[in-house]
């Protein structure tokens, strides 16, 4: 069988050949990576002691579950790691530990101020920083929490605010922009 091509076929056949050793040489862009969680070591002992060593894994998921569902779609240089520090974290209802501490306290009609501090950054395969970005939120008042009787749903606030934040600053340095900008 002889496969017969024409002028134009030809010539986008061997543009074809010729550009793509130069778009696979390029640094390429992979999905954001799942961010590593630290606390701070006064938050990591608060956890430990006030509110539950179980806590920390669920706050973890929570962060990293946020970052890649805000996260999802762009890219970053390749090798690019996350780090998002949780600074300050307070419940917004009483632990599983503070229940058990407590429990003649009623767990849906006790409420605290609850929330966030986190920082987090975005760094290359060379260790320079990317993206840098804090985020803190507390409700001024009781009245201006969540109403959810999850014991972390001012702190989820907060994590979704911050995976938003993390998210935008992406996505400028994806189109080529400051992350500041």
């Amino acid at each position: 069988m002889r496969v017969v091509l024409g002028l134009r076929s030809t010539v986008w056949l061997l543009v074809s050949l010729l550009v793509a050793p130069v778009v696979s040489a390029a640094p390429s862009d992979v999905p954001l990576p799942a961010p590593s969680v630290d606390f701070a070591p006064a938050v990591f002992a608060n956890m430990r002691d006030r509110y539950g060593s179980d806590e920390t894994a669920v706050l973890r998921s929570a962060i990293v579950a946020a970052v890649l569902r805000a996260t999802q779609g762009l890219t970053v240089p390749d090798a690019a790691t996350v780090t998002v520090t949780v600074r300050d974290i307070a419940p917004s209802h009483p632990t599983r530990r503070q229940q058990a501490a407590d429990p003649a306290g009623d767990p849906t009609r006790t409420k605290f101020i609850g929330g966030a501090d986190l920082a987090g950054e975005v760094r290359d395969a060379h260790g320079h920083v990317l993206v840098n970005i804090m985020y803190r939120y507390y409700p001024l008042t009781l009245g201006m929490a969540s109403p959810s009787i999850d014991p972390w749903a001012d702190a989820r606030l907060a994590i979704d605010q911050f995976a938003a934040k993390l998210a935008a600053a992406c996505r400028r340095i994806s189109a080529g922009a400051s992350p500041a900008a």
